[in-house]
């Protein structure tokens, strides 16, 4: 309907745009989306350069066919990343591809034909194709498959068309399903990649609409179709309407996929269940199936499985806070034990029966994760996945673990991110079990294009700064002979020990094998690979002014006391980590300042990629 010389109020504009984008797509945008509905058309006008909303009406009414896209691109729901609900692939490989491929066999092209029919920008379409890439291959070279992905908004169609994410995307992925599959960008588009040509040569794209599929892919049949995470925005009707299209697709022996919180149950359809969201045309002569109740994360019913039993082996107590967060029973997930070292999980895990998974990190004190692996890792230790502050991107560390037997690897967020990181954790755990139940190849390879080492450069113009005490040593000589390669100037702050600084300098010497000193003054800026035992208090009251351009790194054992975090707060730093002291403890004044809380083994490491970075 054309808005020609009609005048609209803001909120009419608004509600005028939500029953358009409606009308074409389906989603309903009702009173509970309005904030969002608005906050985008503000958006949108901003970028377009207008400042009334009378102004963007007249390039509305001006632009009506081609405005409408953007809209629609605006108001459509993007929420979506690679390999999304796990457990719908963890069934094509263990259940569709054994039915399905006697039945592609008997085809002249011996091809498999997908759907993803609520494709958005392409996550779920690539990750499908590096899926089946990896299992369809097991049951014979000969096989093949092709993916069509469907969206309403042209743009997302572009998106997934062009096949470039943000490379923190892939990081989502299995690496068993990573493979060789991307190409990095290069200078200012190095932080991007774009899927490999015979990954891209499997799939394409289309604009559809769910809600008018008659002149689309006619006398088209597929053996799997996706829809999944677009029913919730439909009201009963639609979701009748566009199911019976889809199916109308299907094979009569496909399978079909909805969205784990989707149910077509009491829609009229002569579906059977398979499992959670995923249904079968009925074969007429076969018994009605019982009707299975679905909620989040899987059916009600008196068969269903045992959870995924974990074990979780790290240093950090918030991390097994957040962990217990993370793997939840009605998630499909149960921690049956912990550690906080390779020596204490390897004496639990002799008591503990049917484990499944074990999480690891790297660095922990007595027995790190690298030497958990050697010495007790074999073929028949449960999988085990690297949770570890290391970046994967250090080949080093991450690929020692891989080649020990580690099946895969989780860059360990910030702790205030580690929820929202969820569904990644669980998919590569629920993976590396996939994998080795089904006794499949272990293919885990980090691509070279993607290895870097760790170089600090220009050391002279960065420092690193450990607040510890007498209370900490342990842990200050476990820092410092983790540094490795050329470092910053790294002053070590202790509180109330003035007079035995020497001492201590002589223990810290003696017990790592690096020259320590305690100079007579603070008054003389440290040197690159210097490392000097200074008063707390002294030393900052002329630090910031030998250091005040340079980028600083600050590290914090333990807590620090009022007077003490006040004179620190008062310093510019770059960085500044606080040590993992568990639930509720720690220096309270300094936590909206850290970049972040990290147990103390990590300290080192995560300085040293802070001070590599560019």
């Amino acid at each position: 309907m054309s808005t020609a010389a009609r005048k609209f109020r803001y909120q009419d504009l608004c509600e005028h745009l939500a029953l358009e984008v409606t009308k074409m797509t389906g989603v309903q945008l009702g009173d509970k989306q309005r904030a969002m509905v608005q906050t985008r058309l503000n958006k949108r006008v901003q970028d377009l350069g207008y400042r009334t909303i009378d102004d963007y009406q007249a390039y509305y009414e001006s632009n009506e066919k081609s405005e409408i896209q953007h809209i629609v691109s605006l108001l459509t729901t993007h929420y979506t990343y690679f390999f999304r609900e796990f457990s719908h692939f963890e069934f094509i490989a263990e259940k569709a591809l054994p039915a399905l491929v006697p039945e592609i066999r008997k085809r002249a092209d011996k091809t498999l034909d997908v759907w993803s029919a609520a494709a958005s920008r392409g996550q779920e379409v690539y990750s499908l194709a590096m899926y089946l890439k990896y299992h369809l291959q097991t049951y014979g070279s000969d096989l093949k498959f092709r993916i069509l992905g469907t969206d309403v908004d042209e743009q997302s169609v572009r998106i997934a068309r062009n096949g470039v994410y943000p490379r923190r995307e892939i990081r989502e992925v299995p690496l068993a399903y990573l493979g060789d599959h991307w190409a990095r960008g290069t200078g200012d588009i190095s932080e991007f990649v774009k899927a490999k040509g015979p990954l891209r040569e499997c799939v394409r794209f289309e604009q559809a609409n769910l809600l008018d599929l008659k002149e689309h892919f006619e006398g088209q049949k597929f053996d799997i179709i996706f829809c999944r995470n677009v029913f919730i925005y439909f009201t009963p009707d639609q979701i009748r309407t566009s199911t019976a299209m889809l199916l109308r697709h299907l094979e009569p022996n496909g399978y079909f996929f909805i969205g784990i919180s989707e149910t077509l149950n009491g829609l009229g359809f002569d579906l059977k269940s398979e499992g959670p969201s995923i249904y079968k045309i009925r074969e007429k002569a076969s018994q009605p199936a019982p009707v299975i109740p679905i909620r989040e994360g899987g059916p009600v019913s008196s068969g269903e499985p045992r959870p995924v039993r974990v074990f979780c082996v790290d240093d950090s107590p918030s991390v097994h806070s957040l962990f217990k967060q993370i793997l939840k029973r009605e998630q499909g997930f149960e921690i049956v034990g912990s550690a906080v070292n390779g020596l204490e999980a390897a004496e639990k895990l002799k008591t503990l029966q049917n484990v499944d998974v074990v999480t690891l990190d790297i660095h922990m004190p007595e027995q790190n994760g690298v030497e958990y692996l050697e010495k007790n890792f074999s073929s028949s230790h449960p999988p085990v996945v690297i949770v570890s502050s290391v970046s994967r991107d250090q080949s080093d560390l991450a690929m020692k673990t891989l080649e020990l037997g580690a099946s895969d690897f989780i860059e360990k967020p910030a702790l205030n991110k580690l929820q929202e990181r969820g569904e990644e954790i669980r998919a590569k755990l629920k993976s590396a079990i996939l994998l080795k139940r089904m006794g499949a190849p272990k293919r885990v390879e980090l691509d070279s294009q993607f290895k870097k080492a760790l170089e600090i450069k220009n050391p002279e113009n960065k420092a690193r700064v450990l607040v510890t005490g007498m209370g900490h040593m342990k842990k200050t000589v476990s820092f410092l002979r983790e540094l490795e390669g050329v470092q910053p100037p790294v002053y070590l702050l202790f509180e109330g020990v003035e007079g035995n600084l020497p001492a201590i300098a002589e223990q810290l010497s003696k017990a790592t094998g690096r020259k320590v000193l305690a100079p007579e003054t603070v008054a003389v800026k440290a040197k690159p690979g210097e490392i000097l035992v200074l008063d707390y208090h002294k030393a900052l009251s002329v630090l910031p002014a030998l250091h005040g351009p340079d980028r600083i790194g600050v590290g914090v054992f333990g807590e620090l006391g009022k007077t003490a975090s006040q004179h620190l707060k008062g310093w510019h730093f770059s960085q500044l980590l606080l040590e993992d002291l568990g639930e509720g403890k720690g220096t309270e004044s300094l936590q909206l300042y850290a970049t972040d809380v990290f147990p103390y083994t990590s300290f080192a490491f995560i300085g040293t990629e802070f001070f590599g970075k560019n």
